[in-house]
């Protein structure tokens, strides 16, 4: 959707949003900065987010997918 159909056509912090939520999908970024450029814009573009305000989030993005063997002794 902000892709293709956002309300604002461009902006440095679309634009900035756009890059996180891209650089996620590669893994270059954590979830948590992503979601708050994506937020960012969102206000920005006038949607409402029921969300506290906070920064992004600190140190390496957390893979679900991705666990370390066990190994059996």
């Amino acid at each position: 959707m902000i892709l293709t159909d956002w309300p604002i056509e461009e902006s440095e912090i679309l634009t900035a949003a756009k890059h996180a939520l891209l650089a996620c999908l590669e893994g270059d970024l954590s979830p948590g900065s992503a979601r708050f450029a994506f937020i960012q814009a969102a206000k920005e573009a006038g949607n409402y987010v029921d969300e506290p305000e906070r920064g992004p989030p600190t140190g390496k993005s957390f893979r679900w997918h991705k666990s370390k063997q066990r190994r059996m002794a």
